[in-house]
This record gives C-alpha cells, structure tokens and sequence, in this order.
C-alpha cells in the first residue's frame, strides 16, 4: 500500500493565502516532522489533512483513496487529529475521553475489545494513574497525553499531531516522540508531526519536511533536509548544521561565537 499523498494543496483565509501549492508524499510508516516559523504552513496543513479546514484546491490520498471525500466516519477510522489544546468536555474522566477515540468503530455500545484498545492506550501514554480523574482535575501537559491516546486509540493509518509537545515538559516530549517513532515502526501507522524543535526532528524523524511562506523549501531525511543556508533563511538566523555519525544537530552560531559568515 502506497503512503500519504499530498498533491497541489492550496488554502488561504480571504485574501491571505497559507499554502500555496503543496505537493508532499509519506511512506507508509514513516514519521515526518513538518518544521517552519509560525505562520509558515506546517499546522494548516495537518489540518486540511485532517479534514478541519477545506483547500481551495489540491487533493490529499492515502493508500490510494481520496481522503477528501470519502464519507466522514470511514476518514475518521483512517486519520486521527491531536490539536495543540484539548476539545473534549472537562466533565469527562480520563478514561471517558479516551474511548471517544473508539467512535468511528463502536455500535450502540463499546465492546470488550474498544475497552482493551482504550486501556492499552491509556498505559501507553503512562496515564493509569490518573483514568478516573476528570480532564478538569489535570495539569495541560497531562491533558495533552489524553488526546494522544485518544488518538492512538482511534487505531489510525494516518496519524496527525499539531505541535503536540508545546505543553510537555522535556521528559514527556522525549516520550511522546519515543512513542509515535514505535507506533510509526511496529504498527506501519504514517506519523505527521508539525513542530518546532529542529533536533528532535533531527533525532526521532525520518523525513524532514520545511515551510516557508505556504510553501516546502526542503524535504528529505533530516541530514539532507537540514541545510545551513536554507535553515538559516527561513528562519532569519545563522546557523550550522553538524552532522555526527549519521545524525544531524542544528544550533545557532552565535553560540559558538561564529558569525556565520
């Protein structure tokens, strides 16, 4: 089965146009970080993906069929959503709204397998402790690992996270990242992430994909993708690009004292 195809995506909000001929493809199992400066792009586009927001024009296909207009529930049974900030109802438990994530499945009532599909989701994301507890009870960054399980128990082909480790301390982002890597690996599930941090991009992904201005300036593995010159443009900042023993870091000159030049 064929991966993520993007093709000639174009959307903008009235007269300001965001993306502006998009053409993108994911291999099946593959986890791409979409990376850029705000406003560049990366969380519009995991929306149109997603369904949330509808292109002027272009078309978006996984495996083959149409995800634009396939009926809603058979996209949501492939594509799962995790936004920056949760949606679900703050009288929810833990629990609760992680079993949203088994909607696109479930008949009248969850069956035994949507509860073990929900609880695997729950100790994935280390959240045990907290599955009776209402959403209102949890800090922002443990509300965030709600809406990843709710994702990952969604059992997704496609799965689309928008920034979703801004409110995570370190140690939940490294695992988060951890993770989607192993779902994207054991489970041949196709990972989006649209994020900020260049080196983790650099160390979890396997595609590298940079905006600029609704458009991709770069795509390809990190220690391809991750130009000096091109980072530095896009971002307005000088940096260097050192590539050690397979791997990619990215950090500004000015802290080794380089000009850059």
């Amino acid at each position: 089965m064929s991966g993520l195809d993007v093709t000639g995506v174009r959307f903008g909000y009235r007269r300001r146009p965001v993306l502006e001929g998009v053409d993108l493809s994911v291999a099946q199992g593959a986890f791409c970080a979409l990376l850029g400066p705000n406003g560049s792009g990366k969380s519009t586009l995991t929306k149109v993906i997603a369904r949330i927001l509808k292109p002027a024009a272009g078309t978006v296909s996984f495996g083959g069929r149409d995800l634009l207009r396939m009926p809603r529930r058979e996209h949501a049974k492939v594509v799962s959503y995790v936004p920056q900030s949760s949606a679900a109802p703050f009288e929810l438990t833990v629990r609760e709204a992680v079993m949203l994530g088994r909607t696109p499945h479930t008949g009248l009532r969850p069956s035994a397998r949507d509860r073990s599909v929900v609880e695997a989701a729950i100790d994935r994301l280390g959240l045990g402790a907290f599955a009776v507890r209402r959403l209102s009870e949890l800090s922002g960054g443990q509300a965030q690992r709600v809406l990843i399980a709710r994702a990952l128990a969604q059992e997704p082909r496609v799965l689309l996270l928008d920034e979703p480790t801004s409110a995570l301390d370190l140690r939940y982002q490294i695992e988060t990242l951890q993770i989607v890597r192993s779902v994207t690996r054991e489970e041949g599930v196709t990972a989006l992430i649209a994020i900020h941090d260049l080196d983790h991009a650099a160390h979890f992904c396997d595609q590298a994909v940079l905006l600029s201005g609704g458009r991709i300036v770069a795509d390809g593995p990190p220690a391809r993708a991750f130009d000096a010159a091109v980072l530095s443009d896009v971002y307005g900042l000088q940096v260097r690009v050192e590539h050690r023993g397979g791997g990619v870091e990215v950090r500004p000159a000015a802290l080794d004292g380089a000009s850059g030049e």
